[in-house]
């Protein structure tokens, strides 16, 4: 009777201990940073006040109070900053936003880590980017500072966009049928509304290689001095007279004598009398001076075929002096 008592009694622990375990804490990630009040929901239900290197169960949820931000560590090497108005469930390799704005960061290619809202889906790997999700709109937006993310609706997987480094997509109900907006570049107002509530920008990832960043998340390069004047001395020749052709210069300068001798030679006057006036008398006068003779020719002196003179006068005789309008005027005029 006793050992079976002993046996009902290790039964009834054993099933007890098998009942609880999974009911036992998972922790997720931890704390590690705080400002302001920040409370925890445990999967119980408790509300606590979150503190420093506090750990996250899984399941548990986050919620900032108005102007207090937190930044949490998982266990995936992924960060999360929420700032005030933000309310984080913690999972085992996924987050759910429920409400507000959260800045994640991966560090390790090699995990996939998800963060889904209430009609958005969001796969990541290595990158960071800022999720935002309106519970008065159900508008989810997506804006990847660098990496690589996958956007899709939570209800149809299957189509979703990659969304690149300096690019964003939203997720709207109303639009579309709800599902993911085209990437689109990030403009200036759309940056601003981001990074309005981020009181201290959470300090870059390292990157291992070249990728493009939204410019105005980088450090600001150093300013350039302006106006200032660099001179440098150096002794070395222009190309065209180094080497040879500076040797074969520095000889030919060596061999030029200081002063030029002048050669006698002899000097010879063309063109002009030992007076200074010209010997050679121009045989054509220039055509503005130069005046044709002009040869009186008489009447007698012409040498006139007989036939041509008469033939000269009877046209000249019946060629009209006047035009026919004029002979017609002078007739009238004649006949008054």
């Amino acid at each position: 009777m006793k050992t079976s008592l002993t046996k009902l009694k290790s039964s009834f622990i054993v099933a007890l201990t098998l009942t609880a375990l999974p009911l036992m804490a998972k922790p997720v990630a931890q704390v590690s940073d705080i400002s302001g009040q920040v409370f925890v929901i445990t999967p119980e239900g408790n509300t606590a006040t979150l503190r420093l290197n506090d750990h996250i169960n899984e399941k548990s949820e986050i919620m900032v109070e108005e102007g207090a931000t937190v930044t949490v560590n998982d266990y995936y090497d992924a960060t999360y900053h929420l700032v005030g108005g933000t309310h984080l469930k913690f999972f085992n390799k996924s987050v759910q936003l429920k409400r507000g704005k959260t800045w994640i960061q991966s560090l390790s290619p090699r995990h996939s880590l998800a963060l889904t809202t209430a009609n958005g889906h969001v796969d990541f790997w290595k990158g960071e980017f800022i999720t935002t999700f309106d519970q008065l709109t159900s508008r989810s937006q997506v804006l990847v500072v660098n990496g690589d993310v996958e956007v899709s609706n939570v209800l149809d997987r299957n189509m979703k966009y990659a969304v690149s480094g300096g690019s964003f997509s939203t997720i709207d109900p109303e639009i579309e049928g709800g599902l993911p907006r085209s990437p689109t570049k990030v403009g200036l107002a759309s940056l601003n509304s981001a990074l309005s509530e981020f009181k201290k920008l959470p300090q870059g990832l390292k990157k291992e290689g070249p990728s493009r960043v939204i410019a105005s998340v980088t450090e600001a390069p150093e300013p350039v001095k302006k106006g200032q004047i660099i001179f440098i001395s150096t002794n070395r020749l222009p190309a065209s007279v180094a080497g040879k052709a500076h040797s074969f210069y520095k000889k030919s300068v060596a061999q030029t004598p200081k002063k030029a001798e002048l050669a006698h030679a002899p000097i010879r006057f063309y063109g002009l009398a030992a007076n200074g006036e010209s010997s050679v008398t121009a045989p054509r006068k220039p055509a503005s001076i130069a005046r044709p003779e002009v040869t009186n020719i008489t009447k007698s002196g012409l040498n006139l075929d007989p036939e041509f003179s008469e033939s000269l006068k009877k046209e000249v005789t019946q060629q009209p002096k006047y035009s026919k309008e004029l002979e017609s005027l002078i007739k009238d005029l004649k006949s008054f």
